[in-house]
């Protein structure tokens, strides 16, 4: 009978000192903890990464970014900007610890990271390889706070100050956790020889209208409201061809609510530009000029109404984002840019 209750002791012990290290191992989210600090945030061969999630606290939709054969692709977006995920990889090959965070201040760290952070799960070969917290800069802005979790030992009990060489600035803004900020800005991408025709047309000055029609490499016709074009310069039509082979859009319509696109979308154009290409592609845009919503001087003292810098784009599928008149402008002339005389 002693020995049966000293069993009993023994087991209740060994279970009690199981549920203790157990809780000791746990961070309060379910996520066990590990038993010494982690700080191999880096992975050298980054070839191996095929996979990155990335999130936030903050409420925004999130980023999961695929590697397909060469490229990166996500789930909302067909073409996703390259240079993006390059500086993304870039960040976890050459990532390295700036220093500890001093031992009096790595509870208050660990509050702010689990209360407000960036979370990136990289993927090698198919399989969750780490996991990093992103905090907030230091205050000099030379570091940022990182909490790291590995699968299988489990979270850091310590942050890092992290950082890259010669770098000034915070680095959690190279994770991006909007989709949209990852999207192609594309808007026209043609090679001139593709291009069938080309129609711009002013609403407000419809006597400045031209369509260009290519007949072959080196032979155009030009038309204005369907009266030909005689006498005009051909190099400037073509030179204006060329102008269709990189154009992107700056950013996209964050501000603006449903009812006040709609507004834009139903007013009088500043510009309208139709693409057609020999294959049948067509591609349309229209532009509005972006009224200032504060008082705004020219140079000559005058009060602006309209940005100078930055106008309305709506793209070929509705959507309105933001394009920039130097970008733009050149796409933007009329039927006197070319030249010779209408055709009576």
């Amino acid at each position: 009978m002693k020995n049966i209750k000293t069993i009993i002791i023994i087991l209740l012990v060994a279970g009690l000192g199981y549920l203790a290290y157990n809780l000791t191992q746990n961070d309060g989210s379910g996520a066990v903890m590990a038993t010494e600090a982690l700080s191999d945030f880096a992975i050298k061969d980054t070839s191996s990464i095929d996979k990155l999630v990335i999130t936030d606290t903050e409420g925004n939709p999130g980023v999961t970014l695929m590697r397909v054969d060469d490229e990166w692709q996500s789930a909302e977006y067909e073409c996703i900007q390259q240079h993006l995920v390059t500086t993304i990889l870039e960040t976890i090959k050459y990532i390295k610890v700036k220093s500890p965070v001093p031992e009096g201040a790595i509870e208050n760290t660990n509050k702010n990271i689990a209360a407000h952070h960036k979370k990136m799960e990289i993927y090698e070969n198919g399989k969750l390889s780490k996991t990093w917290y992103i905090g907030n800069p230091t205050q000099d802005q030379y570091g940022t706070y990182m909490l790291l979790k590995d699968p299988a030992k489990g979270k850091s009990p310590e942050p890092f100050i992290m950082h890259l060489p010669n770098m000034y600035g915070n680095l959690s803004t190279r994770f991006v956790t909007d989709p949209r900020e990852f999207e192609c800005t594309e808007v026209f991408r043609y090679d001139p020889l593709s291009i069938q025709t080309i129609e711009v047309t002013q609403p407000d000055s419809s006597f400045l209208n031209f369509k260009i029609e290519a007949l072959n490499e080196n032979l155009f016709e030009v038309y204005n409201n369907d009266k030909k074009l005689i006498g005009f310069d051909t190099s400037r039509v073509r030179g204006y061809l060329v102008q269709f082979k990189k154009i992107h859009f700056e950013g996209h319509n964050y501000g603006l609510t449903k009812e006040m696109t709609d507004s834009i979308k139903s007013s009088t154009p500043y510009f309208t530009i139709e693409l057609n290409t020999k294959a049948g592609e067509q591609n349309a845009i229209r532009l509005f000029r972006r009224k200032y919503v504060i008082d705004k001087v020219g140079l000559d003292g005058e009060l602006l109404e309209y940005d100078q810098d930055r106008l309305w784009v709506q793209l070929n599928d509705g959507r309105l984002v933001v394009g920039q008149f130097y970008v733009f402008g050149r796409l933007m002339q009329d039927i006197r840019f070319f030249g010779g005389e209408v055709q009576e």
